[in-house]
């Protein structure tokens, strides 16, 4: 796959909905469930995306991997993308990051892949970079 250059964009976004569904599993030591969330971004990205979380927590520290569908614009560009990602939080450290599913863009952002790197100030604003690659064909295609 040949890709003209990867480029960052970032965006700040607020949890608008947060659905969690608790359920248990013999022998778990914390917490698991099933979450629906929806967010709203604001900055080179913006938009809304909703997302299915299964998420797994204790007194120690918590973890989740999610699928995220994204709809609005990344750098000027318009469509659709989903994200796969995950995270673990042991107090205050935490790590988050994934990448976007490949074949997944449509419109504007066909041709879009890349790592998004998930993250929040000690504010409690969360914040989305997303480093990105559009395949050769989809750059000729904008042109």
């Amino acid at each position: 796959m040949t890709d003209t250059g990867t480029t960052a964009y970032t965006g700040e976004y607020e949890i608008s909905e947060w659905v969690a569904e608790p359920y248990s599993e013999p022998g778990s030591t914390g917490e698991l469930s099933r979450v629906r969330a929806a967010k709203v971004f604001e900055g080179e990205i913006s938009g809304t995306s909703t997302a299915e979380l299964l998420m797994a927590g204790n007194d120690v520290g918590a973890g989740y991997v999610a699928s995220e569908q994204f709809v609005g614009s990344i750098g000027g560009r318009t469509g659709t993308m989903t994200v796969q990602h995950w995270g673990v939080a042991e107090g205050a450290d935490a790590a988050s990051s994934g990448h976007i599913i490949p074949g997944s863009g449509t419109d504007g952002l066909r041709g879009i892949s890349g790592k998004a790197v998930y993250s929040q100030d000690p504010h409690g604003q969360h914040r989305l970079e997303l480093r990105v690659t559009f395949t050769a064909e989809a750059a000729v295609d904008d042109e």
